[in-house]
């Protein structure tokens, strides 16, 4: 064989890609393949089938799904945890704690926002653990700052400006709160409730006895809910109305006893609830739920109701603890001392928080109301009283002495009333003092537009049901002289702006004086 011959030959057949693989056969599962050629082919194993890399393929994918499913719950996680630090705030002490901002508005045209005047702010805290439930009543006139603007005013006159939303927005930021929920009632809505509940058990003194029956006519006119005066002081069974007109006092004492009895009104009927079947509960809900404003959904309200006996009061208080009255401007006003220490008292009394430390915005709002007032020393704390401070001597044992007959003095004050910043051109009206007069003799029926012949005018859809006794009762009544028109609000008198010193007293009355006042 010629040497160069063939290497030419296989010179060619490498052109010709003769020694290409070509499958041979499949042996026990796998694919062979022929290299080379000539009379001894090499032959080699190049892998599995088709069907175990696909396999194979299945496998990896489900490592990638899980992996990604587990960055998926990763995320989750992250989310939630973040929401829970804003839900219950920076710090750890609102951890386990629902928290309400409980307003009551004097409102008669059914306004429960912006304008309406806030008589009652109040923080609710319960414990969700215990059911331990703590109030906190801060007071209307105290001096904080009530907008991000840096407006420093009363209180109360963030929700008169803006509504529930400014009023919890301050609340939060000169306290240092994390408020959950709000909710806003007016007199009418507690009235119902309590009558729903069946009324509750008051001791009511003296003094309180003076005052009480003038309120009670003045509930009823403005809520149109008909009840009965009282007979004495002592111990005494309220309905809704006459248990409205008893959080309302203040004229014998201060509004810090106010407060306070708003504050027993507020546990006695949660023991009545507690008391209450489910059904009577939700008659409760259904028919005052609409007509408040609140963050707080009905079905939330119901399985409330259905736990009603988890729940009781615990400690009350108010705010705040330490305190002072003086005039800043125009305005009578209640001075924390100061507000920082105040504030880490709250914490202590909600939170039961040792290690609360205030946030930079109270040291600042607490160092501006000390500049302005020149109290920068913590003070003591206020003492607490349980209603009444003051005892009328000459409080009569009838309803007929119940009119307050300072008429000249209520007066004089409407002088001042025209020195206010005119900022505050809305006002409390008057006609709880001046109905104050509007009292009867034999305790009959009140009813809204009650005669002065003592009987109460009833609503159309009760007339012709009258008792025969109450006609005979009238008829009498008509036989004698009539009895003196009442003292009616002048109609064209200015109200006074909330929070400032006017004819009715209303929120404009110093703190704690003793005056005219819804």
């Amino acid at each position: 064989m010629d040497y160069e011959d063939e290497l030419d030959r296989m010179r060619a057949q490498k052109r010709r890609g003769s020694g290409a693989k070509r499958k041979v056969d499949n042996r026990g599962g796998r694919a062979y393949y022929e290299t080379g050629a000539g009379r001894n082919p090499r032959v080699e194993y190049t892998g599995r089938p088709d069907v175990h890399q696909k396999l194979r393929q299945e496998r990896m994918r489900k490592k990638k799904k899980k992996k990604r499913l587990l960055m998926m719950e990763l995320a989750v996680l992250a989310i939630l945890a973040v929401s829970a630090f804003f839900i219950f705030g920076k710090g750890t002490n609102q951890k386990g704690y629902w928290t309400i901002a409980v307003f009551g508005v004097d409102s008669r045209d059914g306004n429960l926002e912006k304008g309406a005047l806030s008589d009652v702010e109040m923080i609710c805290n319960i414990d969700k653990a215990t059911g331990e439930i703590k109030l906190v009543s801060v007071y209307r006139d105290t001096y904080l700052k009530i907008n991000s603007e840096g407006t420093y005013h009363k209180i109360n006159e963030a929700y008169f400006k803006g509504g529930h939303k400014q009023a919890v927005e301050a609340l939060n930021e000169n306290l240092d709160l994390k408020i959950d929920d709000y909710a806003t009632f007016n007199w009418k809505a507690v009235a119902e409730a309590i009558n729903i509940l069946g009324g509750v058990d008051i001791e009511i003194t003296d003094a309180e006895f003076s005052y009480i029956n003038g309120f009670i006519t003045e509930t009823v006119n403005s809520t149109g809910i008909g009840s009965y005066q009282l007979k004495s002081a002592g111990m005494n069974h309220l309905d809704g109305v006459q248990a409205v007109a008893y959080a309302r006092l203040r004229l014998m004492d201060t509004d810090f006893n106010r407060t306070e009895r708003q504050r027993k009104v507020v546990t006695l009927a949660l023991e009545k609830a507690k008391q209450a079947d489910f059904g009577t509960l939700k008659t409760l809900v259904s028919a005052v739920f609409p007509q408040i404003s609140t963050s707080i959904g009905i079905d939330d309200l119901f399985t409330i109701a259905k736990g009603i006996t988890k729940y009781h009061i615990g400690e009350t208080a108010g705010f705040p603890f330490s305190r002072t009255t003086m005039r800043i401007g125009k305005m009578d006003c209640v001075i924390a001392t100061t507000l920082e220490s105040n504030v880490i008292q709250l914490h202590q009394f909600l939170y039961q928080d040792e290690n609360y430390t205030p946030s930079s915005a109270v040291k600042s709002i607490s160092a501006r109301i000390s500049e302005e007032s020149g109290i920068s020393e913590p003070g003591k704390n206020a003492p607490t009283g349980g209603g009444s401070t003051k005892k009328n001597p000459g409080a009569a044992s009838t309803p007929k002495e119940t009119a307050p007959p300072e008429t000249e003095s209520i007066a004089e004050e409407s002088v001042e009333e025209t020195m206010e910043t005119t900022e505050e051109t809305e006002a409390e009206t008057t006609e709880e003092e001046t109905a104050a007069s509007e009292t009867y003799e034999d305790g009959s029926l009140i009813g809204p537009g009650a005669g002065l012949d003592g009987a109460a005018k009833e609503p159309e859809e009760t007339k012709g049901t009258k008792a025969p006794e109450e006609e005979t009762k009238a008829e009498t009544k008509a036989s004698e002289p009539a009895a003196p028109e009442p003292t009616k609000a002048p109609e064209t008198q200015t109200p006074p702006a909330p929070g400032d010193k006017g004819p009715a007293g209303g929120s404009s009355g110093g703190p704690g004086e003793v005056g005219p006042g819804v």
